[in-house]
Order: structure tokens, then C-alpha cells, then sequence
């Protein structure tokens, strides 16, 4: 029961109509007989800081960021933390004591996707396709994983520039992926292809080693890299995972609960048909 009591949380974004947050944060609020209640904001660009300010002034206790605010919302926030800084994104924001604490928790929930799928990185050959928010925490995951060769492709080179110089790992033209795409042991889609039924496959894929494992971030949609896995035989996991674990870690920033991934499983399942 709502009241006034009740914490308010949010997602904030543009577009955020798609966004699965409220329904899984909600739930999980639920479960854990917590009362809080969690929003959804499309803020543009522009209002961004004059939104994070209202919140703060409204008595929010935190915060998702989704596409395009990660990095923007870097400059409102009092203090960010270690990953965080080296990601180079925000995309959680809990609200203590009148001061804004970031956190990204984009490459914990890949992380812990891929233990759970017991998946080891470790001295692994990784293809990074795509050069945005989400390619530079999923390499900074890979680099805390201790994979032995990170590759980052994108259809305009100069874009991944900024992530290799950040991380050390090495670029690649993706009009000459042959060689690396060889002898990758895993192929991660960070892009935005798959998002249209246009899009095609970015790349010739005529030589990929046995056993290449597919981890697309798109999770609600056939795209070139799941119909590719598909006719290929290859193990294919898309980002649901991901998507419910780094919020069940923003949830545990906020409350200090670790909630029930479980559940949020179940109810993706519905959202997505």
C-alpha cells in the first residue's frame, strides 16, 4: 500500500516505454515486503540535469540510467565508484545523505550471467562487436575476468579508438574479421544491430572456431548473431541474463538485499511473450 512512507525509485531514459525495470524492481519490492515503489522518466538530454535535481529535491533514494544518460549523468553525481570511473558510465545511482553515489553495475551482471552459465573467460579469445556504454563494460568485465585477447570491432573504427585506449585491447577492422572471429572463444554483441529486421550481419562469417559461444545483449529479439548461432550450431545466450542481474545488483546497493532471481526470470518471460 502506497503512502507516505513509501521510497520512491526510478528509471530514467530516451526512450524508456521498452524498459523491463519497473516490472522486475517492483516485484522484487514485493517479494521483499519492502515499501517502495519504482517509476519510469524519459527525460531528454537537455533536461537531464534539472531532472536528477528534482529527484533529489523529491526525496528519490536511487536511480537506473539507461541509454543515452550513462556517461551524461556522470557530471551530477557527488561521488562515483572505481569501476564506474574506469567503465566510463554510470547506470545506478543511490541517494544518501543528500549526495549522489554512481555505481555500473552493466559489468556485474555480465559477469555473473557467465558464471551461472559456467562459463570461464579465463586465457579465453574474446570478439567485441560495437563501440558504446555497453561495449566498455563488457570489456572491463573480460578484464577483470582475465581473458587472455580482447577484440573490439564496430562499422566505424574511429569509435572503438576511445575503448582501446582505455583498456589496452586491440581493434579490428570488421571488414577483416576473419582471422580473430578463428579463433574467438567468445563473440559478444554490445551493437544495435538486431534492433531493426534490416539489419544484417556486419561481417563475412566463413571461418569461426568449434565451440564459439554467441552472448548477444539484445534480449528480446532474432538478430543476426542469434540466427547465426542458430545455423551454425553454435551456443547461443542472449542478455536476459545480464538484464536481471545488474539490476538485482543495483537492488542490492539499495537495500542491501540480494533479491530473487527467479523471479524475475518468470516475469521477463511474460514481458517478452
Amino acid at each position: 500500500m502506497l503512502n507516505t512512507e513509501t521510497k520512491l525509485f526510478a528509471i530514467l531514459g530516451y526512450p524508456v516505454k521498452h524498459s523491463f525495470s519497473p516490472q522486475m524492481q517492483n516485484k522484487w519490492f514485493e517479494k521483499e515486503n519492502l515499501n517502495c515503489v519504482y517509476l519510469a522518466f524519459e527525460p531528454k538530454p537537455e533536461d537531464l540535469k534539472k531532472t536528477v535535481e528534482s529527484l533529489k529535491l523529491l526525496g528519490f533514494q536511487g536511480v537506473n540510467i539507461t541509454i543515452p544518460h550513462k556517461i551524461e549523468v556522470m557530471k551530477y553525481v557527488d561521488s562515483i565508484d572505481k569501476s564506474a570511473k574506469k567503465i566510463g558510465s554510470v547506470n545506478t545511482i543511490a541517494f544518501k545523505g543528500g549526495k549522489l553515489y554512481g555505481y555500473n553495475t552493466d559489468h556485474l551482471g555480465f559477469s555473473q550471467d557467465l558464471t551461472a552459465k559456467k562459463v570461464s573467460l579465463k586465457n579465453k579469445n574474446v570478439l567485441v562487436i560495437g563501440a558504446g556504454g555497453g561495449a566498455r563494460a563488457i570489456v572491463y568485465a573480460l578484464k577483470e575476468s582475465k581473458a587472455k585477447n580482447i577484440y573490439i570491432a564496430n562499422r566505424t573504427l574511429k569509435n572503438a579508438e576511445q575503448i582501446v585506449k582505455m583498456f589496452k585491447i586491440k581493434a579490428v577492422d570488421i571488414n577483416k574479421i576473419g582471422e580473430v572471429l578463428s579463433e574467438a572463444d567468445l563473440l559478444v554483441n554490445t551493437s544495435a544491430c538486431g534492433m531493426k529486421k534490416t539489419d544484417v550481419l556486419p561481417f563475412k562469417a566463413d571461418k569461426i572456431k568449434n565451440g564459439l559461444i554467441v552472448y548477444d545483449l539484445i534480449y528480446n529479439k532474432v538478430t543476426p548473431f542469434t540466427k547465426l548461432a542458430e545455423d551454425k550450431g553454435l551456443k547461443i545466450f542472449t542478455g536476459v541474463g545480464m538484464l536481471i542481474r545488474q539490476g538485482a545488483c543495483g537492488f542490492k546497493i539499495w537495500t542491501g538485499k540480494y533479491p530473487d532471481i527467479g523471479i524475475a526470470e518468470r516475469l521477463l518471460k511474460e514481458f517478452i511473450g
